[in-house]
């Protein structure tokens, strides 16, 4: 018999949820997700009481899979991260769909995985958000934001491999988060089918990716390159090799100051 030990080895989450005691267990009732404590009882996303850690909710699973579907983590105004759900948004061969590569393009630092169905993404990233975001229509599916007072489903099927670390994207939330909720919900910012990085975005897009990487250490050098790919290969409308450089040099230089003793 697998052992619990064995289980968690090959279930993978990022450490920074695992660290947290909001977790609790969940199973399909009439199609609808709904949450349970370990005791048995139904849970609440707005009663931490009737959470628990990690391991507790793992090993409950674990020991009665037949009454429970699986794990799940609520998001709490205590903590930093925002979770994005982007339904039904793969197609029948597990790729994004064209409304929603950009999303995964621009959040793809950040942890990510498959859905239950097998047919959305979830996304975990640190942010904060002024309001939670019911599911606002965009193409065939749809998006949803959450930063407290919800849980997420959790599969630990990473998507193609994404980092078991949750970063940074205060300002990208923010973007989306705007995007969503104006002009009555529908978000005017979709990319194209072409899965191309449209021209009024693309300098964000670089200089945030420029960041994530002078974050990581990469020297300046390499995410110069890095960026001259993206823009010439993803841009719908490449910029200048000269823009390129700078983005990557106020990135380094951006870090080098953050760094330095006395910031």
């Amino acid at each position: 018999m697998t052992s619990l030990v064995s289980m968690r080895t090959a279930f993978h989450v990022p450490d920074d949820l695992t660290e947290l005691d909001q977790w609790l267990l969940w199973r399909y009732e009439n199609r609808t997700k709904v949450p349970y404590s370990t005791s048995g009882r139904r849970a609440s996303s707005t009663d931490p009481a009737s959470w628990c850690s990690y391991d507790e909710a793992l090993d409950a699973w674990y020991r009665n899979s037949e009454r429970w579907t699986g794990i799940g983590f609520v998001f709490h105004e205590s903590d930093p991260f925002v979770g994005i759900d982007l339904d039904d948004s793969l197609d029948e061969f597990a790729i994004p769909k064209p409304w929603a590569r950009g999303i995964v393009e621009r959040f793809a630092d950040t942890y990510c995985e498959i859905s239950p169905s097998g047919h959305g993404l979830k996304l975990w990233c640190r942010g904060a958000l002024p309001s939670n975001v019911g599911k606002v229509a965009v193409g065939d599916g749809g998006i949803e934001m959450y930063s407290r007072a919800r849980f997420f489903t959790v599969t630990g099927r990473s998507f193609r491999g994404a980092p078991l670390q949750v970063e940074d994207h205060a300002a990208d939330v923010l973007e989306l988060h705007a995007a969503l909720t104006r002009a009555h919900g529908r978000w005017k910012h979709q990319p194209g089918t072409d899965g191309k990085i449209a021209h009024g975005r693309q300098h964000c897009t670089l200089v945030s990716i420029a960041g994530t990487l002078a974050r990581r250490g990469v020297c300046p050098e390499a995410i110069e390159a890095c960026l001259l790919v993206v823009n010439a290969r993803q841009c719908e409308r490449p910029g200048p090799p000269e823009n390129i450089r700078q983005i990557a040099r106020s990135s380094s230089r951006w870090m080098a100051r953050r760094e330095a003793p006395g910031s």
